[in-house]
């Protein structure tokens, strides 16, 4: 089962965090990054991370930018708004060339073994309906955005299609911070 979660890393004392699909196993953690990404750039030659469970208006901020509220355990960023948060220590890098509908692709995946896990006092809100459909715009976004990943035409213009649906219903179930979420998405895309 993928996992949507934030991941935070550190390179060069510069913070980043990026929503990132991945699968926990035990102790363990594994995830694909793709070439381009700041993540993938950070996690090629540093070993240490943080993956951030937190709520999903939060996974739909992190593909916009790496502002947010740092708190650092051992020099490893993670996020104050996590519910909780998972440390990280890489134990294997592979790097594989990938094709599907998207083209072909560099990636790295990732595996880390936990080191550390702390749990903040945050409390749950109710589950939105605008809070997946964000989710799914940000891993839309994600791709469309990456200049390293080539995409069909017909395919981008699917994408973009589903990008506007769900725009279309977060503007009727959402919030205001889920709207301006959406719309900057769509924007940066020149969708709107």
């Amino acid at each position: 089962m993928i996992n949507e979660v934030v991941v935070a890393t550190r390179k060069d004392n510069k913070d980043n965090k990026a929503p990132i699909g991945v699968y926990f196993k035990d102790k363990k953690v594994i995830m694909h990054l793709f070439s381009g990404s700041h993540t993938y750039e950070n996690l090629s030659t540093e070993d240490y991370f943080s993956v951030n469970v937190v709520p999903p208006i939060e996974i739909a901020k992190a593909v916009l930018d790496d502002n947010d509220e740092y708190l650092y355990y051992n020099d490893i960023p993670y996020l104050k708004n996590s519910y909780y948060t998972i440390f990280y220590k890489v134990v294997k890098r592979e790097f594989i060339d990938k094709e599907d509908k998207f083209g072909k692709n560099r990636l790295m995946i990732v595996e880390g073994e936990e080191i550390k896990r702390i749990y903040l006092d945050k409390v749950p809100k109710p589950y939105n309906r605008a809070d997946g459909l964000l989710v799914e715009m940000a891993v839309i976004y994600s791709r469309l955005a990456n200049k390293n990943i080539k995409i069909d035409e017909e395919d981008k213009k699917e994408m973009e299609k589903e990008m506007k649906k769900y725009f279309s219903i977060i503007k009727k179930v959402g919030g205001r911070e889920h709207k301006q979420l959406a719309e900057t998405m769509l924007r940066n895309l020149n969708l709107l």
